[in-house]
């Protein structure tokens, strides 16, 4: 047996248990042509992310990384148009099951937050937009939400849309899946959040303590609105409130090791490669912080894959 020293073999072990924890299958279906595996594909999405190439720039990247490719399985690679195909087709669903899956590796948190920021659908700088006679001060973008574990910077659930729309419509599915893998004692959100429906969800099904700052704090309690928003009012610790900021550091984190903006033209192939970065994101973090420990051999049995 030989210990694992490089970064991408690590990536694709933990890649590989992920999608094996994710229970998703090795192939499609039975009548695939299993010149590749789903698993293959997936890994190849998730690496793209990783060193920020285009499809054409990741194949031309793993024709010269033979040990990579060997350890991969990878006797022959697809044409980048394969992949293309394969993020278009890719159901959401999967995604949910691989953020879902990371509860194996990750402790229970005990603070969390919720928050939203805009990913690019451009490269274009503001002064080149400018020159050419473009809006640069409204652009297109994905609206990315996720709540967040404030301790470890780790993304538990998140919500992708093209269109901007109210926080709180992403955020009611969110905490009711979050509350099926997870229990924390603080949930942390700012004025956006400020509804009555959140605070008793967060109360009733997440079974946690909202810290959401609430708008208009000079109105009086007797004519505010809502039995939990009622209750959390006169008892706001706003120095710990403050402890919500942290999410702005995990979307730091995300944008500057992983990109600020999406290449993709197509709006499926666009949602795929933000729901792939947030995978690379949280598998990087995790490979940081030293949590995975049952990735250290190769594995000769990888080929299989």
């Amino acid at each position: 047996m030989k210990i694992i020293k490089s970064k991408f073999k690590k990536l694709a072990d933990f890649c590989y248990e992920l999608f094996g924890e994710a229970g998703l299958m090795i192939h499609k279906s039975k009548f695939s042509n299993r010149l590749y595996t789903q698993y293959q594909h997936l890994f190849m999405l998730v690496y793209k992310q990783f060193r920020k190439f285009t499809y054409k720039e990741l194949l031309e990247d793993l024709s010269d990384n033979l040990t990579l490719r060997a350890y991969l399985g990878l006797n022959k690679l697809p044409n980048y148009t394969t992949l293309v195909k394969f993020a278009k087709r890719l159901p959401s669903k999967i995604f949910d099951k691989l953020i879902d899956s990371f509860s194996k590796f990750i402790e229970q948190p005990e603070k969390v937050a919720i928050d939203g920021t805009g990913i690019s659908l451009d490269n274009a700088s503001p002064h080149y937009l400018k020159r050419i006679g473009k809006s640069y001060k409204k652009r297109p973008f994905l609206k990315l939400s996720v709540i967040v574990d404030i301790k470890d910077y780790l993304i538990l659930q998140f919500k992708i849309r093209k269109k901007a729309r109210h926080d709180i419509i992403d955020a009611v599915p969110m905490i009711k899946k979050l509350a099926k893998k997870y229990k924390p004692i603080f949930f942390y959100g700012d004025r956006a959040y400020d509804s009555e429906k959140l605070f008793k969800l967060i109360f009733e099904k997440l079974e946690a303590y909202p810290l959401i700052l609430q708008r208009r704090l000079d109105i009086p309690k007797y004519k505010r609105r809502g039995r939990y928003r009622k209750e959390t009012y006169e008892v706001f610790d706003y120095g710990e409130y403050l402890q919500r900021n942290k999410v702005e550091t995990a979307f730091s984190i995300l944008k500057r090791k992983f990109g600020f903006s999406i290449r993709s033209k197509n709006v499926k192939n666009q949602k795929v490669e933000a729901m792939a970065r947030i995978i690379a994101y949280n598998i990087d973090r995790l490979l940081e912080m030293g949590k995975q420990v049952i990735l250290i051999f190769i594995r000769f049995t990888r080929v299989s894959y």
